[in-house]
């Protein structure tokens, strides 16, 4: 197994940009972007409207949704490898008490709750916070399509991504709105929490978000 080792000039959290959007972290990105042949503009630092279509056509071409929008996964997915390192699987047998072999969860919005669950048995329930009225929690199926240690700010301590535009579950820098509507559609948990739930699941593991 081969691991990449990153090493960000920016925050993953500056990686969330509205349109025309001017900062540094941009000019870093539209570099990227040429590097991969997908913007021949100049590196001005401002998210404007070719600068989005290259972010969406990278998006499509890791099988992410093309939103056109910049996001912490998206950017972390553009960083070229510092370097590499090949490491030895731990047997599966041996990882058996960390990892939980049938591991999904289970959103309940309207009790603001998260379940983890193996199997058919629920083993934990976590409070959390849910998207605002006016940008709502999103209901479905979906899996974790990413993870991603120490985000900082507003994610916290861990951020897992859905496999549906820029929404994922993470931690938060203010543990006391817990329990509240007060998110832009992501899931918020303690960080003592979701870091329990991150090193007990893995990419795929179904997420399931009901009212």
């Amino acid at each position: 197994m081969r691991l990449r080792f990153l090493y960000p000039l920016h925050r993953p959290l500056a990686a969330w940009l509205g349109e025309d959007e001017s900062r540094p972290i941009v000019a870093e990105v539209q570099k990227m972007l040429a590097g991969y042949g997908l913007y021949a503009g100049e590196a001005h630092g401002r998210y404007d409207a070719a600068t989005a279509e290259a972010v969406r056509r990278f998006q499509e071409l890791r099988g992410l949704s093309p939103t056109g929008r910049l996001d912490p996964v998206t950017y972390c997915l553009l960083l070229p490898s510092a370097a590499t390192a090949d490491i030895t699987p731990v047997p599966a047998t041996d990882r058996a008490g960390v990892l939980l072999a049938r591991a999904s969860i289970l959103i309940t919005k309207s009790v603001r709750s998260l379940t983890l669950l193996n199997g058919n048995t629920p083993l934990r329930q976590y409070p959390i916070a849910i998207g605002k009225p006016g940008t709502p929690t999103p209901e479905g199926n979906f899996a974790i399509a990413s993870k991603i240690l120490n985000p900082g700010g507003v994610l916290g301590s861990r951020w897992m991504g859905l496999n549906f535009d820029a929404y994922g579950i993470h931690g938060t820098n203010a543990p006391w709105k817990i329990g509240q509507m007060v998110s832009n559609g992501c899931i918020r948990m303690h960080n003592a929490n979701v870091e329990e739930v991150f090193h007990l699941v893995v990419v795929g593991t179904p997420v399931l978000i009901r009212n």
